[in-house]
């Protein structure tokens, strides 16, 4: 038996401050509310020693994304650089860099024809439940519409889950001109996620398990990039 004194402190080590547990608490909430979303990134909870892919600055092992008749090709489709982004439209990262960063990429690199973009689906459905209709929403918006008008509406709009209704993905394809009776059809039968799924493929071959992820060539660049960030990558590309 140890005096009074050791079993106070015994007693006293093994007790922690409410604040301890209020703090771990908020902090756990936290990350909750925000889908999993650390270091400028969307993600699914990983298991320990596994790095979501990031591997950033480096080139990726298996070579870049091979550009197929199906994507959705914005710029000069023999530039010498190609950039893919992977993007889930109910990330609030992948919003920011549509919102305010693209656009500067784009007439910087893209409108001056010194890049071929590529926008792909990744959609993590884990986390975030609209993410696949919204993205099957775009496909069948683009076989009436611009892809990319479309998709700069959703993301324009994507605030919250309400904006990523299935009435108010339709209303932004009608608000284009396209059919809504057509998009319907598309709509509700799913006729899209076979199409969606050929991204995540893609995205997962290549190792990608986190939003956004860009590819700059084969060099993978993981979560979110100021347009200056994105361009000084393509200027290395392009040896400047």
């Amino acid at each position: 038996m140890g005096s009074a004194h050791s079993r106070i402190s015994r007693g006293f080590s093994r007790r922690r401050p409410a604040s301890v547990y209020f703090l771990a608490v908020v902090a756990a909430g936290a990350f909750l509310a925000t889908g999993g979303m650390m270091g400028g990134t969307c993600n699914v909870p990983q298991p320990p020693g596994n790095n979501n892919g990031n591997n950033n600055g480096n080139n990726n092992s298996s070579g870049g994304p091979q550009i197929t008749a199906s994507d959705h090709v914005l710029g000069n489709p023999n530039a010498s650089v190609t950039v893919v982004e992977y993007s889930d439209l109910e990330c609030p990262f992948c919003g920011r860099f549509s919102r305010q960063e693209f656009p500067t990429f784009k007439a910087n690199y893209i409108d001056t024809g010194k890049v071929r973009f590529v926008y792909r689906h990744f959609p993590l459905t884990n986390i975030h439940p609209r993410a696949q209709p919204a993205a099957e929403a775009t496909e069948c918006a683009a076989d009436q519409v611009d892809f990319y008008e479309y998709l700069e509406l959703v993301f324009s709009n994507s605030n919250d889950t309400s904006t990523l209704s299935d009435e108010s993905l339709r209303t932004y394809a009608v608000g284009l001109g396209a059919s809504g009776a057509t998009f319907d059809t598309c709509f509700d039968r799913n006729a899209k996620a076979g199409r969606v799924q050929q991204d995540l493929n893609s995205g997962g071959a290549l190792g990608v398990s986190s939003t956004p992820t860009f590819f700059v060539n084969s060099r993978r660049i993981a979560g979110f990039q100021t347009a200056a960030q994105l361009g000084a990558a393509v200027d290395q590309e392009l040896g400047g």
